[in-house]
């Protein structure tokens, strides 16, 4: 067996190893057969054979430069925040920002080497990813520093800093609905309504005669071709809405994506009622089709997402070849 198989089995190997543990974490619930999430939902939505051979009969997945790179860029905008800004000079903060995200680019780069390598690509390939992921993440940090920028003159540096950061990588778990999910940044902001303005600096300020509100948005990071909330996306925000009220009591405002591949601002979709009901029916409807294990209750849906170009579908070749 040559050293490319090797590794990509071992790879294989360590990524269902940390799916059974996670899936181990989620089982905890006599009420549901297993716990579902955003990922596991719209599986099944695109192809019930392929939730099957993944969620019941737990065939190996195959590691990809697109969830590679998706979870390195996560880690790096997730350890962007941790950085100790009162080490940072007002003078000249964008460029000490910028070296800082650039290292730590560099630090989740280099750790996902080995498993980057191990994939069928060229070097040519694999410097073009890290070309287009190292833009990505810059394109994030120009719309964070305007945004910085923006407040500094009203609030300081630091200040400013909090004011944009958000809880990174929390993970929600519904026991009603049998649903779990992490959520990329969780933004809260202090809403004054006591100004007819509206604006959300009182708080910052200190000014103890305002009454403020919270309101929160949440985002998730998306490194896809297309800045579009599509169907799946809509309920994967849907769901992350579900789990924040159902742990915190109230809705958040808002819920979008953050697309990094294109400058531009984040897309939402605004929170109620009739977004989070759609959620709770969606995911009954999946624990209810969910239930057997009779691999012909689950449909194939073959699409060109079977295969394409330059790849095909994890279980391809077992489900071509299958009833």
């Amino acid at each position: 067996m040559d050293e490319k198989r090797v590794s990509n089995q071992k790879a294989s190997e360590k990524n269902k190893k940390e799916r059974n543990n996670h899936r181990a974490r989620e089982i905890k619930s006599d009420k549901f057969k297993r716990v579902q999430s955003p990922s596991s939902i719209n599986t099944y939505n695109q192809c019930p054979r392929k939730y099957y051979y993944n969620y019941i009969e737990e065939l190996e997945t195959f590691p990809s430069i697109h969830l590679i790179r998706g979870k390195l860029t996560h880690s790096v905008l997730e350890d962007f925040f941790k950085v100790d800004i009162t080490k940072v000079s007002e003078s000249n903060f964008m460029f000490e920002l910028r070296i800082v995200l650039m290292e730590l680019f560099k630090k989740h780069w280099n750790e996902n080497a080995d498993e980057i390598n191990d994939l069928d690509l060229t070097q040519n390939e694999i410097n073009f990813y890290h070309e287009e992921t190292k833009e990505m993440v810059i394109s994030w940090f120009k719309r964070f520093i305007h945004n910085i920028a923006d407040d500094m003159n009203k609030v300081g540096l630091i200040n400013a800093f909090k004011k944009h950061t958000p809880k990174t990588e929390e993970e929600f778990i519904s026991e009603e609905h049998g649903v779990r999910g992490f959520i990329d940044a969780i933004y809260e902001y202090e809403k004054d309504v006591s100004n007819p303005s509206g604006k959300s600096d009182a708080n910052i300020l200190g000014n103890i005669h305002s009454r403020c509100e919270k309101e929160v948005y949440l985002i998730d990071y998306k490194t896809s071709k297309k800045a579009v909330i599509t169907t799946e996306y809509r309920l994967q925000l849907a769901i992350y809405a579900l789990l924040y009220q159902e742990k915190y009591g109230f809705l958040p405002k808002k819920a979008g994506l953050d697309f990094l591949k294109f400058d531009s601002a984040p897309l939402y979709l605004d929170v109620d009622k009739e977004l989070v009901e759609m959620a709770k029916r969606e995911v009954a409807k999946i624990h209810e089709n969910t239930k057997t294990t009779d691999k012909k209750q689950y449909r194939k849906n073959i699409t060109s997402l079977c295969k394409w170009h330059s790849g095909q579908c994890d279980f391809y070749d077992v489900c071509k070849d299958d009833e």
